[in-house]
């Protein structure tokens, strides 16, 4: 059952002094699944985080729709209205940014639950669970923010999240500033989470390693538009779009003899957000390139079931050309590395 619906989101931002917009997203389409990870891939600057700030309210639309457990949300209907409060939680990239330094980590947790309504004694239970469910000693939740790791932050991020109990949390970037050892915790806490809770999670990240792990459907976004989505395994091991195969080239493989063939590159400059001209935002780096694709966006099409590209050649790359035998050992070697850092249970 679809928990949220996002139909031809459109964020344009004025430029002070200036009568340009920088078109941050242009027409974003999505769906999440009650309980399962949707995650976003793509460059910095191809308007993830955007999306994320739109869906809970924290940026407003300017044109689009979105929907979530069938209502319409808007600039007055957010994660803020009565309605909607602690059924949508954030997880923010810096943990250490979102935490008052001046107040012990347990507090911050707690003070969703005021906004709920609900007394002291359940909000001490409540905070009780949660602490024993991240695995987090009240003590250590007693600290401020600075005298703990950031790992144990985003650990606390998380479980100030997840105290309301809600049915979706978005995630910005939450393990790309921890070592390995941290990310892998974090990693195997998300998991351990849903797993528990049923909560459904839009996961923004760079880090694909990380997101082919985590992740049941993928979006892959460039400059503020929809390249590619679909089922993880089917767009890490067989992309079909030309910057879907470029963004997995880009991945630094772990070991020296495991080189990206160079046809699986993308050349040139990337467009300015300023100056987009109409067309496939692609067509000025793609190999594929025709001039339909210059004029205007492609249709989605579907290569197989549930598996939606933005692009009239997709038919054109054949999976020789997409995936080698040694790109598909770079993800068998991705998951042992993220892998090592877990629990057994998890590994």
């Amino acid at each position: 059952m679809t928990l949220l619906s996002v139909q031809d989101l459109v964020k344009h931002f004025p430029v002070s002094g200036s009568s340009k917009l920088v078109k941050a997203l242009n027409g974003v389409t999505f769906e999440i699944e009650r309980g399962e990870t949707f995650s976003l891939v793509g460059e910095s600057g191809s308007g993830k985080t955007t999306v994320g700030r739109a869906v809970v309210g924290l940026i407003e639309a300017t044109s689009g729709a979105i929907v979530f457990d069938g209502k319409p949300m808007s600039w007055k209907r957010n994660i803020r209205s009565p309605e909607l409060r602690g059924r949508i939680q954030f997880v923010f990239q810096e943990p250490g940014e979102s935490f008052n330094p001046r107040e012990p980590v347990a507090a911050a947790m707690i003070e969703p639950l005021k906004y709920l309504g609900m007394n002291r004694s359940d909000r001490d239970r409540r905070l009780a669970e949660v602490l024993e469910l991240i695995r987090m000693p009240m003590a250590t939740a007693m600290k401020l923010p600075d005298d703990l790791s950031p790992g144990m932050l985003q650990r606390a991020a998380v479980g100030r999240a997840i105290i309301t109990r809600p049915d979706l949390v978005v995630l910005d970037e939450p393990t790309s500033a921890l070592d390995p050892t941290a990310r892998a915790e974090i990693v195997d806490l998300l998991i351990s989470v849903q797993k528990k809770m049923e909560t459904a999670y839009l996961f923004i990240s760079h880090d694909l390693s990380t997101v082919r792990f985590l992740t049941d459907r993928i979006c892959v976004m460039y400059l503020g538009s929809v390249m590619e989505t679909g089922p993880a395994e089917k767009v890490f091991l067989d992309p079909r779009h030309p910057y879907s195969v470029g963004l997995m080239a880009s991945v630094l493989l772990p070991h020296p003899s495991l080189k990206t063939p160079e046809r699986m590159k993308l050349e040139g400059e990337i467009p300015s957000p300023l100056d987009l001209p109409p067309g496939c935002p692609l067509a000025s780096r793609c190999p594929l390139v025709e001039p339909a694709c210059r004029e205007r966006m492609p249709l989605p099409e579907y290569p197989q079931p549930k598996h939606l590209v933005h692009c009239i050649n997709h038919h054109k790359l054949e999976r020789a050309d997409v995936v080698s035998d040694r790109f598909e050992t770079f993800h068998t070697l991705s998951d042992r590395i993220l892998r090592q850092g877990l629990p057994e249970r998890v590994a």
